[in-house]
């Protein structure tokens, strides 16, 4: 790949990162709970439960932390979160193969002839 290949490449993984917006880690639950009491309406083996409650579930520091998402709009923009951190992880290891790579062709003319290389 030519030089200028390469720094195309680059601005357009850089760009990329630019317009990606704020992101986190984590997963969407949707839990219902029975409460326990032998006469609530969600007593009965057939009732799901109270709910639904629906939370954000992510590791932070090594411990497991939830927090409740209690509105449809907090959901749909935690979940638009996930996602753009999906897409980072995977923009992620694009950089990392890239840099790889630039590294590679920086490194091969000087093993060119160097003592042990087979071919």
């Amino acid at each position: 790949m030519s030089s200028l290949e390469r720094q195309q490449q680059r601005e357009a993984l850089l760009e990329e990162l630019r317009q990606m917006g704020e992101f986190h880690r984590g997963t969407v639950n949707v839990q219902y709970r029975k409460c326990g009491k032998a006469r609530c309406v969600c007593a009965p083996k057939q009732h799901p439960g109270h709910g639904p409650q629906t939370t954000l579930t992510y590791k932070q520091e090594g411990k497991t932390t939830t927090r409740n998402l209690p509105s449809s709009a907090a959901v749909r923009l935690t979940r638009e979160q996930i996602e753009r951190h999906r897409r980072f992880s995977d923009w992620s290891r694009r950089w990392v193969q890239f840099n790889e790579e630039l590294c590679q062709e920086r490194l091969d003319p000087l093993l060119q002839g160097e003592p042990g290389e087979k071919g």
